[in-house]
């Protein structure tokens, strides 16, 4: 093989693959079409996107309130200069002891960023282990594509962190929401578990909005009006104990009517 067939293929190699890096994610299905994909007169970024749409302010969004914290999105859909480019955010704020619910995204690994705080994360893989860390301010960690997982703040005071994720519509499939839409029955027999108690589960994750009619008495609150927003510690935050000196009895039954909330 001479040098000008050698020069020949690694060229044709080095186009390909640049078309690889722009290689669209497919339909985003669920948002506007506008810009997506992206057109080849329009390579480097979606149509109609201005200069000024590069920086974005996060804090401005209307955070997904729930009792144990919020959550703060940027996606295609409300940010034009990520249209078409394969790439989401979060930003988290989670009070102590909150938890952000058991979730998976079906078109997406995450690649965590912790901003302030200490948390403890986990993800189970298709073997059936769990793999569980502790995250702290300065260090990030990954989930890989479409694997159960969670976050929850173990330290002091909030939690912040910043979740990326490689797919501009990644989808989030919350653990509460998946098992109150599946059929009672279902699930009665997979958990053997009367069909009661699971239809008593069910009811307090559902928010009215995802209940039939709008209504549902017995949604407890905590996942927020849209049921996948960060929920509190059980029995709420663990109290300071009291000052001055106490005794061991005393300090266990301070903890005791804590767990017994």
């Amino acid at each position: 093989m001479n040098v000008l067939s050698v020069v020949l293929i690694a060229g044709c190699v080095a186009v390909s693959s640049a078309a690889n890096l722009r290689r669209e994610e497919g339909p985003v299905m669920g948002y506007p079409t506008a810009g997506v994909p992206i057109l080849p007169e329009h390579l480097d970024f979606a149509d109609g996107v201005e200069t000024s749409d590069f920086v974005f302010d996060v804090l401005e969004r209307t955070p997904n309130q729930g009792q144990g914290g919020t959550v703060q999105g940027r996606e295609s859909v409300n940010t034009p200069a990520l249209q078409g480019q394969g790439i989401a955010l979060s930003l988290f704020t989670v009070e102590e002891g909150g938890q952000n619910l058991i979730h998976y995204h079906p078109r997406a690994t995450e690649l965590l960023y912790v901003i302030k705080g200490t948390i403890e994360v986990g993800f189970t893989d298709t073997t059936g282990t769990l793999h569980a860390n502790t995250v702290k301010a300065g260090q990030a960690t990954v989930f890989p594509r479409a694997l159960l997982h969670f976050q929850r703040n173990i330290g002091k005071g909030t939690s912040q962190y910043i979740s990326m994720l490689n797919s501009e519509n990644p989808g989030v499939m919350s653990f509460p929401r998946v098992f109150a839409t599946l059929p009672a029955d279902i699930l009665a027999q997979a958990l053997r578990t009367p069909i009661e108690d699971i239809k008593a589960l069910q009811a307090r994750v559902v928010p009215p909005q995802l209940s039939e009619g709008g209504v549902n008495p017995d949604y407890d609150g905590a996942a927020g009006p849209n049921g996948n927003a960060p929920v509190p510690a059980l029995g709420g935050y663990m109290p300071a104990m009291p000052a001055g000196d106490k005794t061991k009895e005393e300090l266990y039954q301070t903890l005791l009517a804590y767990l017994k909330k």
